[in-house]
């Protein structure tokens, strides 16, 4: 079995995958884990085997001092860390989210271990108005900007200045996806540089230290500040943490730059990550939309998920890149078998997704042995003093105003805290019985609370205070995020940043709620429709009304369109008059986000604007040559 075919390739071309992901190298006993069930048992047999395998191919090397199997053709990775060549990179842009002409500022250093020899420093400008909170944060301005070089410009330079050298930054997923994204839009290919994250080494090596930021972490260690937030600045920063961590590296025995690298590449509790799928595995499945279910050694389900393209989305899970998650590399080291099934489009695929869940329930998804959690904002208005509250329970009493339902109780939450306190709601529990000589809470005395409590508000201008929630949640929100915005443009000139960042992660919060209840609104009054997929011979036909996903048939015959016309005529105007149940909150939740992130040809909508529909007409979209890819049916 040494030179015979073993699953995912040859005994030599899965040793040299193994080893390629690993820069440290790996024991005997790992590879022989690898290969063999039990061979690693017997202390004498497992490494003469190997060397009998691979001790003489040029491809791999053996260090007897360590014990470690690693690839001979990386020699650079074995210095020294004192010797080791890194650059330090800190970016600001114009948002979160990569995309073209973002980057605006570059700042970074090159490094020999820990000393530093250069600097490389420039603002870019950028494709599009600075955001003016960034400005604040910064101080660069879109006029600062205009008279810089564009990204393309400044790339060649940037790419010369970094050269093979390890890529080094804090929080280094952020800085690495920008510069990733421009260098496969400008040259065609992506970063390859290996990558350290200062913030995961502080990690590991100070497991006690709760705050990780970076000016914390350089008041941690008593570095200077300047330059907060500018691209040289925070890159000095961050270069002198790097250095810090580089010798306690090295104090702890990890001494050379690939040891470094393979620790950096290892789980949250220091465990190598097992990667058990071979690419050409992953390179046989299908490019169309279905499912995938992933499975262990023993065929034990683990977790299911749903794919646009289905080649693609599996295949992101074992590229190794920096945006892996723990989680999912924990899942990964798990997986030895991928199962797939095709469907007919993304809707099929997500609603097969949520019901394989709810009858399999992989111990990695999100258990749903109901559908998922539903919450609803609720004011009870016969109450003299109401709040705002998030909660999972319904009433019929018909004072009390509940909108919903919501998927997720972390985001709303935040956006109820948001509201209460811009409007100085109270969030206490239970009935009030004002007294003049009761204490208030702490939000009370923060000054975010009218305090009604002990009279400091009486209940006429409390009630101001409510109208003006209920019209925030009725749509109208202009007022308040203008306002709030305001505040946080305020506190952000004065220098108050921690002040602005509250302000603006509030912002965030109501905008957030905004959008998810002009959602809610659009579902239930606007998703009055026919969804058609599939292909010609092969198509599925979903009817949604009052955003309940009410019907799903197969299209296979001419008499289905009578029968989904018939059931339309027929139960139109009851889901129109009827409320949201909790049990369809989970189609009506996948139904309204493949129509909001559906391609535009993807399947046939026919709108309904009342509750008759012609079958015939029905019949011609879903059974005929290809037509257009909406149409209206009265």
């Amino acid at each position: 079995m040494i030179e015979g075919e073993t699953s995912g390739g040859t005994a030599r071309e899965r040793i040299h995958a193994f080893l390629a992901a690993r820069p440290g190298g790996a024991r005997s006993d790992e590879i022989l884990g690898l290969l063999f069930r039990g061979i690693g048992s017997d202390p004498e047999i497992g490494p003469r085997i190997l060397s009998n395998l691979i001790g003489s191919d040029p491809h791999f090397t053996f260090e007897a001092a360590t014990g470690m199997w690693s690839l001979r053709e990386r020699p650079a990775l074995k210095i020294a860390l004192d010797a080791a060549p890194f650059v330090v990179v800190d970016l600001e842009t114009t948002g979160g989210r990569a995309g073209p002409g973002a980057i605006i500022d570059i700042g970074a250093y090159r490094m020999s271990g820990p000393k530093i020899l250069d600097s490389f420093q420039t603002l870019v400008r950028p494709k599009t108005p600075i955001p003016r909170f960034v400005t604040r944060l910064t101080s660069i301005t879109d006029e600062m900007a205009a008279g810089a070089p564009p990204i393309e410009e400044v790339l060649p330079a940037f790419r010369d200045f970094l050269g093979d050298a390890v890529f080094v930054a804090h929080n280094a997923q952020f800085d690495f996806a920008f510069l990733d994204f421009e260098f496969r839009r400008i040259f065609g290919i992506g970063l390859t540089n290996p990558v350290l994250c200062t913030l995961r080494m502080s990690r590991r090596m100070l497991p006690s230290v709760k705050r990780r930021r970076l000016d914390a972490l350089a008041d941690h260690f008593g570095l200077s500040t300047a330059g907060r937030h500018r691209g040289l600045g925070d890159a000095r920063m961050a270069a002198e943490l790097l250095a810090i961590f580089l010798e306690m590296s090295t104090q702890s025995g990890v001494a050379r730059l690939d040891r470094l690298l393979d620790l950096h590449s290892r789980g949250p509790a220091g465990q190598r990550l097992e990667r058990h799928v071979a690419p050409e595995v992953v390179a046989a499945l299908p490019r169309t939309p279905g499912v995938y279910l992933m499975r262990n050694e023993r065929g034990e389900l683990l977790y299911i998920g749903k794919a646009r393209r289905l080649r693609d989305r599996v295949g992101s899970y074992f590229n190794g890149g920096m945006g892996t998650k723990p989680k999912v590399a924990e899942l990964v080291s798990h997986v030895h078998a991928i199962e797939t099934r095709d469907t007919r489009s993304t809707l099929e695929a997500a609603l097969l997704e949520a019901r394989l869940i709810r009858e399999l329930k992989p111990p990695y998804n999100r258990m749903l042995k109901s559908g998922p959690n539903a919450h609803f904002l609720k004011i009870d208005l016969a109450d003299p003093f109401p709040r705002v509250v998030a909660t999972t329970k319904l009433t019929n009493r018909r004072s009390v105003m509940q909108l919903g339902p919501f998927v997720g109780r972390g985001g709303l939450e935040r956006s109820v805290r948001a509201l209460s306190r811009m409007l100085g709601l109270r969030v206490c529990a239970g009935k009030l019985r004002p007294d003049p000589e009761f204490s208030p809470c702490i939000y009370g005395q923060m000054g975010r609370c009218a305090m009604p409590c002990n009279e400091s508000e009486d209940e006429e201008r409390y009630g101001e205070r409510v109208r003006k929630a209920l019209e925030f949640l009725r749509g109208k929100s202009g007022p308040m995020l203008g306002e709030l915005a305001r505040a946080r443009d305020q506190a952000s000139s004065a220098m108050r940043y921690e002040e602005a960042k509250r302000h603006h992660r509030e912002l965030e919060s109501l905008v957030t709620l905004t959008s998810r209840v002009a959602r809610l609104s659009q579902a239930v009054t606007e998703n009055n429709l026919i969804i058609v997929t599939g292909v010609e011979n092969d198509r599925a036909a979903y009817v949604v009304l009052s955003g309940r996903l009410v019907l799903t048939r197969n299209f296979d015959s001419s008499g289905v369109a009578g029968e989904i016309a018939q059931f339309v005529t027929n139960n139109y105007e009851r889901f129109k008059a009827r409320p949201v149940a909790r049990e369809e909150l989970e189609e009506m939740t996948i139904v309204a986000r493949w129509l909001r992130e559906r391609e535009p040809r993807e399947g046939h909508l026919v709108y309904l604007s009342g509750p008759f529909v012609t079958a015939d007409a029905l019949a011609r979209i879903a059974l005929g040559p290809e037509a257009a890819t909406a149409a209206t049916i009265d």
